[in-house]
């Protein structure tokens, strides 16, 4: 079975962008625009990876990040923001957050990433 990645993204660019490079690694990708859309889909059916946004309209990704947690929803996490800094401080306390990586990103580095949180090396 292929695993999914939920992509959360307020910016369409860059939900379609990441779509098209994670599917051409093999895996199945969900699209969120906003947290409680990602919530919902969550709900639905637990993805294998969240590519989550730091900054999102109606919940945001670290109010996102804590909901999850009180839920005891293990799902690993790479936050992507135009303020790393700002989002690791705030992100570091949660085990479920693998990264935290910097707008604009490498594609060959979420390429290597996605693979290797859901492949289980990281």
């Amino acid at each position: 079975m292929s695993k999914t990645v939920l992509v959360v993204d307020d910016q369409i660019g860059i939900r379609l962008l990441l779509e098209e490079v994670i599917t051409q690694e093999g895996y199945q990708v969900e699209l969120a625009m906003n947290g409680q859309e990602a919530l919902d889909k969550i709900d639905a059916a637990q993805p294998d990876l969240i590519m989550l946004d730091y900054k999102l309209p109606i919940i945001d990704g670290h109010a996102l990040v804590k909901q999850l947690v009180e839920k005891e929803i293990e799902i690993p996490i790479i936050v992507m923001s135009g303020l790393p800094e700002r989002a690791e401080e705030k992100m570091k306390h949660y085990a479920i957050v693998n990264a935290v990586i910097g707008k604009p990103f490498q594609l060959n580095e979420i390429r290597i990433m996605v693979k290797d949180i859901i492949d289980g090396k990281k």
